[in-house]
């Protein structure tokens, strides 16, 4: 029972009492009692009863315009105590004096004069969304600790790494954990001060598979979701290596891109026109413009510049490295493309992140075998001695890539016409693979490499996060499309919506492209669809002129009447009530006025 029915039924009892008390001293008055004084007392009590509960439940008016609090999901139970009309959702719960809907376009048209609403609870989901707009909205979210935000990599080739980003709210001493498809642990850590956190892990065979992410604080699980990856086994990208003269550097980055799907040529030059590695290449840019990417050091970087910086317009990807201190020209030319390069010059050391526990190192490194063994490093082994160029490359449109363990940028990127051109800082990072840390090698590699090359044609994933049993929006259609050769998805100026009651992988195939995404469990990740809802809601909340038209929802202005109103009739009746007006005389009154 409501407060509202509690209230009504004391002042309706109140009113019984004192009209049945009334009615009986009529009766014992006899003839001294006027039926227009009793008639007066007993129509003047409902009204002050009415004006009462009018006081303390006062209707929701703001400048004639009229608004609803509406109940979604998680809404507490005591919100019927407020004075506007409560909607309730259908996620919302059971709450007595709520009128249910099954979605706020049903009460809207219900209630043609709201302009404000009251958001209650978790928040309008996209099924309501649409439906809000054009009114003033008002809306305190309440705080919801776990996974912010999951953001799961885009297409890897098989055997590659990935990263995963991740944002926790509210877990302080969380640890994050990515979890493969066999159970074991590829990476974990804690968040920093903003929550975030980067997570690497190897993708195997091709095709789609699925991480898991989990999220602990001490021995216990607070959540946990899919990790989505779509693993896609295309076409060898081909990749170019110039360097100015034989040396392990250049040996181990071959073998590295080798191993990690590049169809890789070497061009090394040996001094009085001799060329080692690979078939020679023709550095012009109709030549260049078959490779996907090239690593050029500064010792190559003059011979070939014009060809080299034709073809990253093109569309080539292009990473600059040094391999050792750089002289003036090649600091002039490379801030030339953007990058600031600022910094005293020569050589620094680079600082190293501490070595991982010893079985996520193994799980990252792969499975190895009898033949070709793990070597992995542990906190006791030594740690290579890695340097770098002093100099920092930033500027307006370099975007920073890598980051060594004091927080110096190693490397950075930036668009260059139709293609990327990236520059790193590191020297002799061969060093890494002699001493376990080969993953470390490949990270930054990876990164480098995965950022600028030229994208491989294959099949579209959808990286955007939709659960099951609620509406997604399937863009970059072209014609009708089809959701794993059942569902047809009409599109509307590109895009269609689609309800998936499976979680998992789902193909969308069109005429002529295909795109896979996939589908949560309907129970996952509450803390990101909370923030996605209160998101939309601010942005509905933020309408030009809405707060100003509308005043704030239930609480109303004329109370303060409705308490007047109440005062001046109790005062009536508690003058009628003691006053001799409307009595009649008795004998003994008669007696006593003639004297």
């Amino acid at each position: 029972m409501t407060p509202h029915y509690i209230v009504a039924l004391i002042v309706g009892l109140a009113v019984l009492v004192g009209g049945g008390r009334l009615l009986i001293w009529h009766r014992a008055a006899g003839a001294l009692a006027s039926p227009l004084r009793t008639g007066l007392l007993l129509l003047l009590q409902p009204i002050a009863a009415g004006l009462l509960y009018m006081a303390l439940f006062p209707p929701s008016m703001a400048d004639g315009a009229s608004s609803l609090r509406i109940a979604t999901a998680n809404t507490s139970r005591l919100a019927a105590a407020d004075g506007s009309p409560l909607i309730l959702l259908p996620e919302a719960p059971a709450i007595g004096g709520g009128e249910a809907v099954p979605d706020l376009a049903t009460a809207l048209r219900r209630h043609p004069r709201v302009t404000s609403l009251t958001i209650l609870g978790e928040g309008l989901g996209p099924r309501d969304m649409d439906a809000a707009r054009g009114l003033a909205v008002y809306f305190d979210p309440p705080p919801h600790p776990g996974i912010l935000h999951l953001a799961p990599p885009p297409v890897v080739a098989p055997g590659a790494r990935f990263t995963v980003g991740v944002t926790l709210a509210g877990l302080p001493n969380a640890t994050a954990e990515l979890i493969d498809p066999a159970g074991r642990v590829t990476d974990s850590g804690m968040p920093d001060k903003g929550g975030h956190l980067l997570l690497a892990g190897t993708a195997r065979a091709a095709g789609a598979t699925t991480f898991t992410l989990r999220v602990r604080q001490g021995k216990r699980i607070i959540e946990q979701a899919d990790v989505p990856v779509w693993v896609a086994d295309s076409a060898r990208p081909k990749l170019l290596i110039l360097a100015g003269a034989p040396g392990a550097e250049v040996k181990t980055l071959r073998r590295w891109a080798i191993d990690a799907g590049y169809d890789v040529t070497t061009q090394m030059r040996a001094g009085g026109g001799v060329t080692l590695g690979d078939a020679p290449v023709a550095l012009d840019a109709a030549s260049l413009r078959r490779f996907d990417a090239a690593i050029v050091d500064d010792r190559s970087w003059a011979g070939a510049r014009g060809a080299l910086l034709a073809a990253a317009r093109g569309g080539m990807g292009l990473v600059l490295r040094p391999g050792g201190p750089i002289d003036g020209a090649t600091r002039s030319q490379w801030q030339a493309l953007g990058f600031g390069l600022s910094g005293p010059g020569g050589v620094a050391p680079l600082a190293l992140p501490k070595v991982d526990a010893e079985p996520v190192a193994r799980t990252r490194q792969g499975i190895g075998s009898e033949e070709a063994p793990i070597d992995i490093a542990t906190a006791d082994d030594y740690l290579p001695d890695i340097s770098r160029l002093s100099l920092t490359p930033g500027g307006n449109d370099a975007v920073p890539l890598l980051r060594d363990a004091g927080g110096a940028t190693l490397g950075a990127w930036r668009t260059l016409g139709a293609g990327r051109v990236a520059l790193f800082t590191g020297i002799d990072s061969y060093g890494l693979t002699l001493t376990g840390r080969r993953d470390l090698y490949g990270d930054w590699w990876s990164a480098l490499l995965n950022t600028v090359a030229r994208p491989a044609p294959g099949n579209r994933v959808l990286t955007d996060t939709g659960w099951v049993g609620e509406r997604m929006t399937l863009c970059g259609l072209t014609g009708e499309a089809q959701v794993d050769g059942r569902v047809r998805v009409l599109p509307v100026n590109g895009c269609g919506g689609y309800w998936p009651t499976q979680a998992g992988w789902h193909m969308l195939r069109s005429k002529d492209a295909a795109s896979a995404f996939h589908v949560q469990p309907a129970g996952t990740l509450p803390t990101m669809r909370a923030a996605r809802d209160r998101q939309a809601m601010a942005l509905l909340s933020a309408g030009e002129g809405k707060q100003a038209t509308a005043a704030l929802p239930g609480r109303s202005g004329t109370a303060w009447l409705w308490w007047l109103g109440w005062l001046a009739v109790s005062a009536l009746l508690w003058w009628l009530e003691r006053s001799r007006l409307g009595r009649r005389s008795g004998p003994a009154e008669t007696s006593q006025s003639a004297m």
